[in-house]
């Protein structure tokens, strides 16, 4: 067990009961590690040798582009700044007090105890029964504080016939380590359909863990755009419950591991009733000495006859020294079902290359078009949600940034 000795950690004995129990929790699995299955390909280890402390208490702004939608802005943790034109009912920041906080659908886990323990803050968002937001959701989460972890928390509730689009991102303003350690929680009621873009964008020397979970019940819908751009070491987690009958989701995401990125994908769909449908499709590029990890499993129960599940991963290689390892997985126990998986790890390849070439058109520019064409497939929500103007350019600059060390 790794114990905590971070600076400026509470004691047990300081918190209320339910952030003791979790404290407590916490430090009986410790951090987790590489010898344990579901982290067989990512360690925090390192985390124990950095001198981290909580996120200090902070209004400093932080300059960040116009978002187009209602926008609630936190650091470490605790908002900082709210452009909403929504009810305090619908959209607000969570308080420490917020009992209604407390984790209720993410299992027990080291970094979820972590998280109930030492959270300081983070958004709300609850739309009622049959009203549909015109305009995007916004959380901004942005770490500009060096050596400090914050422990992020979003809690999302949708009334029945609900619709919503919510982008939940996390950016970092400093070169230097630090932790983001996010747990968000999502319930959807009967017809509720969210679209939710989850963009990691944080710092060079980052830590990002995050856990997602989502209980689904009948005819919802949940689509995803899970996008992993910068950072040292990302990690999400995503577990859906699909248990009514007629619920769906899509699940599209794409990773970009360049330098010594690691990028690490773990997902976790849970069919449990009849005639539910995933479908999962990621697409990932490793360059330099980067690492990406996608690790998927769509569990069948017994009883939830008539189910989907299709599983796709693709993979770039741009370097002899980046690496890939996709690992989708079915786990069946019913009958009468639809499934499929498939992953692919490969390169760009030299023939397309050359026949763009001998159109005129020039090496830089038809690697940017081979690249954006490969990520593209996975990008369709984008537009869907009205998110292109503002989410693309970001895309395309980071692909720029990973042609060019393809020279």
């Amino acid at each position: 067990m790794i114990p905590v000795t971070w600076r400026d950690m509470p004691t047990p004995g300081a918190l209320s009961e339910g952030r003791r129990s979790a404290l407590e929790a916490y430090l009986a699995q410790g951090l987790p590690h590489s010898r344990q299955e579901d982290w067989h390909y990512t360690a925090l280890d390192h985390l124990t040798r950095l001198p981290l402390h909580p996120a200090s208490e902070t209004d400093a702004p932080r300059v960040l582009d116009e978002a187009p939608g209602d926008v609630l802005i936190f650091a470490g943790g605790r908002l900082i700044h709210a452009a909403s034109r929504l009810p305090s009912s619908i959209l607000h920041a969570l308080q420490d007090q917020d009992l209604e906080a407390t984790a209720t659908l993410a299992p027990a886990t080291a970094l979820v105890a972590l998280n109930n323990a030492l959270w300081r803050g983070g958004g709300y968002l609850e739309v009622p029964p049959g009203q549909r937001l015109e305009r995007p959701v916004f959380l901004r989460f942005v770490n500009d504080e060096p050596e400090a972890m914050a422990h992020a928390r979003a809690r999302i509730r949708l009334g029945a016939g609900a619709e919503a689009v919510l982008v939940e991102s996390y950016a970092g303003g400093t070169e230097a380590n630090y932790w983001c350690n996010a747990l968000t929680e999502i319930e959807l009621a009967p017809g509720a359909r969210l679209t939710h873009v989850r963009l990691i964008e944080e710092g060079a020397g980052a830590t990002h863990t995050g856990y997602t979970a989502v209980q689904m019940t009948q005819d919802s819908r949940y689509d995803l755009l899970d996008l992993s751009l910068t950072g040292r070491i990302c990690r999400h987690e995503l577990h859906l419950h699909l248990a009514g009958e007629g619920a769906a989701c899509r699940l599209d995401g794409v990773f970009l591991a360049d330098g010594r990125r690691h990028s690490d994908h773990h997902l976790r769909v849970e069919h449990a009733v009849p005639r539910t449908m995933s479908r999962t499709r990621y697409r990932g590029i490793a360059s330099g000495r980067g690492r990406g990890i996608f690790d998927a499993r769509a569990l069948i129960r017994p009883g939830a006859d008539g189910a989907e599940a299709r599983q796709d991963s693709r993979n770039l290689l741009l370097s002899p020294h980046a690496e890939i390892d996709a690992k989708p997985q079915l786990e069946i126990y019913a009958d009468q079902i639809q499934a499929s998986h498939g992953a692919t790890v490969g390169r760009l390849s030299d023939e397309t290359l050359f026949y763009l070439r001998a159109r005129g058109i020039a090496d830089k520019d038809a690697r940017r078009l081979l690249l954006t064409a490969f990520v593209g497939e996975a990008l369709g929500l984008i537009q869907e949600a009205g998110l292109g103007d503002w989410l693309s350019p970001r895309i395309e600059a980071r692909l720029d940034a990973i042609g060019e060390t393809m020279k």
